[in-house]
């Protein structure tokens, strides 16, 4: 990716000031956060902070929405999406509890996996304050862009094709029950400071005509409670013409290698050091594509 592309992508990054969202009690169905409303008696509803749920229901095994299973991704075509967090915080409420200034920085890569099947994500973030304030701080990616204004809250539910909703936790061992966009659910939640990893997503798309396509959406943070606290788009930094298949899921090579201007890039930041975001995307890039 050239770095006047780079450059292009992150000059249009702007900010909101988030406000300390309310709470409000969701007591109805809601599309992708309750499809069902729980079977227990005496059910009054539950607490929701910016349409999410604040804590979990019971774990009821194998709970599928009424698009019952996620379906597995297949010939996917070969591109890279990739997420870069803003370097201002739309929510600083966790800086506020614990008297720091932390600022949550990294990125999240999403590229076709080499043998056409999932998504190969490698993930790089930091900056998070003690996991016992607030966390463990959990990630997905949403429904919608962050709008130009930066506003997380703008970015909607969780991506959810099947309509699962968030109210019964997510099972890892059953990964196709869950939601497709809850990343932390099925892979892990963040429980440090720094946090990395690299994993095969399967109910995840490359192809913008499939309803589990991630590359026009975006990836929020959350503490605990589900407060947002920042949040960037996925935009496609490479695709390929040609790749080389392989039964391993994380082998393979890619070829004749091109790079796509990205779209408008929009996160909740207004005073943003150019080198050290250029920075992350040079390297970032780097590891994954060239």
């Amino acid at each position: 990716m050239h770095t006047k592309q780079i450059v292009a992508a992150v000059s249009r990054i702007a900010l909101v000031n988030a406000q300390a969202p309310p709470v409000s009690t969701l007591s109805t169905t809601m599309s992708g956060v309750l499809p069902y409303l729980p079977v227990s008696t005496g059910f009054t509803g539950v607490e929701t902070i910016e349409g999410a749920i604040t804590y979990d229901g019971p774990v009821v095994d194998g709970f599928t929405g009424p698009g019952g299973n996620a379906t597995i991704q297949s010939n996917l075509p070969p591109a890279t999406y990739m997420a870069v967090l803003p370097m201002t915080m739309f929510d600083n409420s966790t800086n506020s509890t614990n008297g720091t200034d932390s600022i949550i920085t990294g990125s999240i890569t999403g590229k076709a996996n080499s043998n056409g099947t999932g998504i190969m994500f490698y993930v790089n973030f930091a900056g998070f304050p003690s996991e016992s304030s607030e966390g463990p701080f959990v990630y997905h990616i949403h429904n919608k862009p962050v709008p130009t204004d930066g506003n997380c809250t703008e970015t909607l539910g969780h991506l959810d094709p099947t309509d699962r909703g968030e109210y019964h936790p997510c099972e890892n061992s059953q990964p196709e029950t869950c939601q497709a966009g809850d990343l932390a659910g099925k892979h892990g939640n963040i429980t440090t400071k720094e946090f990395t990893a690299s994993y095969l997503e399967l109910y995840l798309s490359t192809d913008p005509s499939s309803p589990y396509f991630f590359g026009d959406k975006s990836v929020v943070i959350h503490t605990s409670n589900t407060t947002r606290l920042t949040c960037a788009n996925f935009t496609m930094i490479a695709s390929s013409t040609t790749t080389t298949t392989s039964s391993s899921p994380s082998s393979g090579t890619a070829t004749s290698t091109s790079t796509a201007t990205p779209s408008s890039y929009t996160g909740a930041a207004s005073k943003v050091a150019g080198s050290s975001v250029i920075g992350l995307l040079v390297a970032a890039v780097g590891a994954m594509v060239l």
